[in-house]
Order: structure tokens, then sequence, then C-alpha cells
């Protein structure tokens, strides 16, 4: 056979497998070009949490889905059957979205995920994922069950005393996510009990401030806000401060009182 033949045929072959192996590695430039940011959040329980996607999408938005799971499976209580349609970057070319989400009180401890796909007007897709962790909250521990007081130490007093009445001790506190209170003032009850209606509750965002507020029996317009400061709050113990003026008792205006709550 012709030697230059062979030379000929050689170098066409492999000018035949590189054409054809640029072609496979050929990069689909009209892709959607998605970045999320961040890709990982985390926070407290009834607090909000954000997270950003964006990008290109030359041929257009056609569908965007946000898919949820928890612990890998699908939340079907999500959008529907677990996925969420956005419609309103149809047709749009440039991305911009911001993602808020409420973290749960159900979710605590569980691994949540969010899935982002947008397909475009080719049927050309791409996704990016969210994993959001949730911490219980200081208001979830609160309200989630019961609590008595089962101290209240008079600091200022010399020595510090405790101060709690004996009647006192059976007290419950129920204090509910919608922030109102309940309190059950068991069987042995204290002289005043029931003259003042104990109804709403907060805690600061910090979870160093708690307040709550009541109102007298005979006149409700008479409202007293109770401000203490927390030092201590997991779900087996919940300690505060707050600073009362009983000087009218010929006390002084800053006595420190140091109340513990347990788990009813």
């Amino acid at each position: 056979m012709n030697r230059s033949f062979l030379v000929v045929a050689a170098l066409a072959i492999c000018s035949t497998g590189f054409f054809t192996g640029c072609e496979k590695d050929k990069v689909e430039t009209d892709k959607p070009a998605l970045r999320l940011t961040p890709d990982k959040v985390s926070g407290k329980s009834g607090f909000p949490v954000s997270a950003t996607l964006s990008g290109e999408v030359p041929n257009g938005v056609k569908n965007f889905y946000i898919s949820k799971t928890v612990n890998l499976k699908v939340d079907s209580s999500w959008g529907t059957n677990g996925v969420l349609t956005v419609s309103e970057l149809s047709g749009q070319t440039s991305v911009d979205y911001t993602f808020d989400y409420v973290l749960q009180d159900a979710e605590v401890d569980k691994l949540v995920g969010f899935n982002y796909r947008i397909e475009d007007g080719q049927g050309k897709a791409s996704e990016k994922d969210l994993t959001v962790n949730t911490i219980a909250s200081g208001a979830q521990i609160i309200a989630s069950h019961p609590w008595k007081l089962t101290s209240k130490i008079w600091k200022t007093d010399t020595p510090p005393s405790e101060n709690l009445q004996e009647c006192e001790k059976d007290n419950v506190f129920t204090f509910k996510r919608d922030s109102t209170i309940l309190l059950n003032y068991g069987a042995a009850g204290c002289l005043f009990d029931g003259l003042n209606i104990y109804d709403k509750w907060t805690l600061s965002e910090d979870e160093k401030t708690f307040t709550q507020r009541y109102y007298s029996v005979f006149d409700p317009s008479k409202i007293t806000i109770e401000t203490y400061t927390v030092t201590t709050l997991t779900k087996d113990k919940w300690v505060m401060e707050i600073v009362l003026d009983l000087s009218v008792f010929g006390l002084s205006d800053h006595e420190v009182f140091e109340y513990t709550y347990e788990p009813a």
C-alpha cells in the first residue's frame, strides 16, 4: 500500500476522533447559570432567615420550582405535595430571587432542605440546594411546657433569704406560644390570688429580657408590666431577676429578687 496514503488515512482518523471528542466536551453556554447565597442557614425557631438565588437564564425562565424535604423525606405540607411553583420569574433572563423563611418549632434538630430548580424555554435546567438548621429559641423553650416556681431569693436582704411562700409552691404557669399566659394557683391559694390577671408575656430577641403583663380584676385598665433579666434558660431550669421598688414598705427602691422555675 502507498505509504503516503497510510499517513493521510491515519491523520484523517485522528482528526475525526479529535473533533468528535471536542463535540462531546462542548460546554452548553446557554444553560441556566445559578448562584445561591448562602447555601446554608442556621437560626432559632420563630426567627426569619433568607437566601438569594441569582444568575442568568439566556433562554428565559419557563418553570421555577422550590421543593422541600425534612430528614430527606418530602414535606407534603409544602406547596403542592412538597413542591412550590413560583411564577413571578417567568420569561426573565436574569434571576434575583430572595427566599424568606421563618424557622419552625417542629423542625428543631432536623435536617431541612430546599431545592431550587429553574427550567428554561429550551428544556435545559439548573438546580441549587439550601440546608436549614433550626435551634430551639428561648421563646420555644418557655412555651414547651408548664412551669412551677421553686425558689424566690430576696438577694438584697441581709443575708439573702428564701422568700417563696408555702401557698406559692403549687402555682403553675403556662406561657403559650401566642404570648398568652395561663396561671393555675393550685389548692393552697394565697390571700390575694386572682386579684391580678396575667395575660401577656414577651422575650426579647437577645433572650435576656422577659416581661409579663397583668391587670387588676377590678379595673382592667390598670395594667402592670414586670420586667425580668434572664440569667439561665434551659428546658429544665429557668432563672430570672427582677428589681422592685418597695420603698412604700420602708425598704429601698432597688430590692432584687431571683426567681427560679422548673418544669411542672
